[in-house]
């Protein structure tokens, strides 16, 4: 079957544009999700959902691959490993000044990603920091062990999305995304309040011993992207929709495979499946983190680290769609707040400008 028989498959109807670049983005998101949780697997990792969700991340963000990408999305993983044994390893005993480092590094990074030039390498510092500050407070994860997960999980990422941008690349040259103008006071203000609300989701998360709700942290995080409060309370409802769906495909699967999951050839099949559906809805709605990443992360996440043949994944996916619904709800007060007392003052109000 050729790919352009296979694509009529994931063709929508006229109205909707599916470009053949989208077609292809599509498959290299499957192909990736379903190859990092085959190695996932086959070597047992213990933070499987970091060798799954770091390759659907970034070829579901960032469409292309060249040498910038790669070394913004390597450099990333292995300054933060850094940062976070400097900080849990010697500020922890002072929780104060270890909340203030977080708050600046996170402040640093929301504005790389502000600036544009260097989004991927602030993104992807904001995601690895909160994964890995969650991690390591916790006395009982091996530190070696999730370093180096997270540096092996991201060069697989970076190896996966060169070699299938190879395998299956474009057919026509992408077009650069508009550049939007920001002046100095709408860069402060998405810098400090996407740093001060992701700090403050740190506080709650070890105040109340939130270990086992990634899903959670990572929605109020990923709701955090657009970095003002109209595109958070969209991003918002986006990722709400896209964890449901999530979390029902995930479902479905274990009804249909009950305790089969174990079986590779029987459970990869269904994976790759709801990833190319959730890519397809993804490239069609080029929103960046929209309802398809939403969904294409809740499956990487479930199936990383939750897909086991004797556990209860219904309870896993109503606790799984309840955290994360009051994480977002969370999240948007915090934000609508701090949106409020920056707007107060001319050097860090938002005033949205078009792009050009």
């Amino acid at each position: 079957m050729s790919i352009n028989t296979l694509a009529r498959v994931f063709t929508p109807h006229d109205n909707i544009v599916f470009t053949p670049n989208d077609f292809r983005q599509t498959l290299r998101i499957a192909v990736a999700g379903m190859i990092a949780l085959s190695v996932s697997s086959f070597y047992s990792t213990q933070y499987g959902v970091f060798f799954v969700v770091y390759p659907l991340m970034l070829l579901s963000l960032v469409p292309v691959f060249n040498r910038h990408v790669a070394k913004q999305f390597v450099c990333s993983a292995g300054i933060n490993c850094l940062e976070m044994v400097l900080i849990i390893g010697y500020l922890s005993q002072w929780p104060v000044i270890m909340t203030l480092v977080v708050f600046g590094l996170y402040v640093a990074r929301f504005r790389f990603m502000s600036q544009g030039p260097l989004f991927l390498f602030g993104s992807m510092g904001v995601v690895c920091q909160s994964v890995m500050l969650n991690f390591m407070s916790y006395p009982t994860n091996d530190w070696h062990v999730l370093l180096f997960s997270n540096v092996e999980a991201s060069v697989m990422a970076v190896c996966l999305s060169a070699v299938l941008n190879y395998l299956i690349p474009d057919v026509e040259p992408r077009q650069r995304p508009p550049v939007i103008e920001k002046n100095a006071a709408r860069v402060r203000h998405e810098s400090l309040l996407s740093g001060t609300v992701a700090t403050l989701i740190f506080v709650v998360f070890q105040v109340c011993n939130l270990s086992d709700s990634l899903s959670a942290l990572m929605a109020g995080i990923l709701a955090l992207f657009p970095m003002h409060y109209r595109g958070a309370v969209l991003s918002s409802l986006w990722r709400v929709v896209g964890v449901v769906i999530g979390c029902l495909y995930v479902l479905l699967v274990q009804l249909v495979l009950y305790d089969h999951s174990s079986h590779m050839l029987l459970m990869m099949p269904l994976i790759g499946l709801g990833l190319a559906f959730g890519a397809r809805l993804h490239t069609m709605e080029k929103v960046g983190a929209g309802v398809g990443f939403a969904s294409i992360t809740t499956l990487g996440i479930m199936f990383g680290q939750n897909m086991h043949p004797n556990q209860d994944l219904v309870f896993s996916d109503m606790y799984r769609i309840a955290s994360v619904t009051v994480s977002l709800l969370i999240t948007l007060t915090l934000v609508f707040l701090m949106h409020l007392f920056l707007n107060r003052f001319e050097a860090t109000r938002y005033v949205a400008e078009p792009p050009r």
